[in-house]
């Protein structure tokens, strides 16, 4: 896997050396982007029970902002914008790696099946005991909900992907304890939320 993380690296890394100097290097950077994601998630099923993953607390309030600067130009590439209402100093307690796979795969999907022009609300809530992590994007919809965990799933297999992401988040939910749902309607958009269990702090003696 290496032999391909390297070299993606060093292309992603000189390209945002490089800055947003013309519309053809924002796509190169968004080309490259897409492809590091695809590529996480091929590494994080392969080597899925052989990971040391590690949890932790985490301020998924910076996290989550971090992640949509990430995707931000992938969002961009189709006219996109991306509208963010995020709580402050909301901590979670997970290993970094499954968080940011819950998170880009679920932004990636809203922008795969968003409609050029459109428009994605993400949200992020704190409750008594959960964070609220929601994605809603106002694209094509989709036909079978109870499907799209299973591994291969794909809604639209012309839009491309392996159908790994969102099986990857279910695994991830089941093993962190996360209630998820998604409510959506052909030719109107898809929302998905997540109920993550809060960090608790252990109170010393």
């Amino acid at each position: 896997m290496h032999e391909l993380k390297t070299p993606l690296g060093v292309a992603l890394i000189n390209t945002e050396m490089l800055g947003l100097r013309d519309k053809h290097t924002a796509r190169i950077k968004s080309a490259l982007k897409q492809m590091v994601i695809t590529y996480e998630d091929v590494e994080y099923f392969i080597k899925s029970g052989k990971m040391s993953l590690k949890s932790r607390r985490i301020d998924m309030s910076e996290f989550l902002g971090a992640r949509i600067n990430f995707i931000y130009l992938v969002a961009k590439s189709k006219n996109i914008s991306l509208q963010s209402r995020i709580a402050p100093d909301v901590s979670v307690f997970m290993d970094e790696t499954s968080l940011m796979r819950l998170i880009d795969n679920t932004l990636s999907n809203a922008i795969k099946y968003s409609r050029p022009g459109g428009k994605i609300i993400i949200g992020l809530e704190k409750g008594v005991s959960i964070a609220v992590f929601s994605v809603q994007d106002f694209g094509i919809g989709i036909k079978d909900t109870s499907a799209i965990w299973e591994r291969y799933s794909r809604e639209n297999a012309a839009l491309g992907g392996f159908g790994l992401g969102l099986n990857i988040i279910d695994k991830i939910c089941k093993r962190y304890g996360i209630a998820k749902s998604v409510s959506s309607k052909l030719g109107e958009g898809s929302t998905f939320c997540y109920k993550i269990p809060l960090f608790k702090q252990k109170l010393l003696d």
